[in-house]
């Protein structure tokens, strides 16, 4: 398994943040290398995600633990491995931080972490500032 991951305090309300995060259909405002991104059906558990990539594979993904203003994972399975989008808020002393993470696992985690792991290692903290500058407007 390999984990990186980025976290930002943000002075948006859960409630403005949430809405950003799981609009799905305008991800591609904060997340790089997105052409664009669909939701099949509503943001819940099990619920399908499509996202055309720019210079990757398209991916169908699949949300898992959805906690409403709280967290959720975007899951998707590529050659024996999982790759886990982590989206997460956390407020600790009235301090709300968002923290983004990309956890893999499997097999050939090895190959991925630095196919996949090394850019997502970098795009997190400016997907993260982009994410924060959109819930703060």
């Amino acid at each position: 398994m390999w984990i990186t991951e980025f976290s930002m305090e943000t002075k948006a309300s859960e409630a403005k943040m949430w809405q950003v995060l799981t609009d799905v259909e305008n991800w591609k405002e904060w997340i790089g290398g997105i052409k664009s991104s669909t939701i099949h059906g509503n943001f819940e558990n099990g619920a399908l995600v499509t996202v055309e990539n720019i210079s990757m594979p398209n991916m169908k993904n699949c949300l898992k633990d959805v906690v409403v203003n709280k967290s959720f994972i975007l899951r998707s399975k590529l050659f024996f491995c999982t790759f886990d989008g982590i989206h997460e808020l956390v407020n600790e002393n009235d301090v709300l931080k968002i923290k983004l993470g990309i956890k893999i696992s499997g097999p050939f985690t090895f190959i991925f972490k630095h196919i996949a792991g090394k850019s997502a290692a970098k795009s997190l903290p400016i997907a993260t500032k982009k994410l924060v500058e959109l819930a703060e407007k």
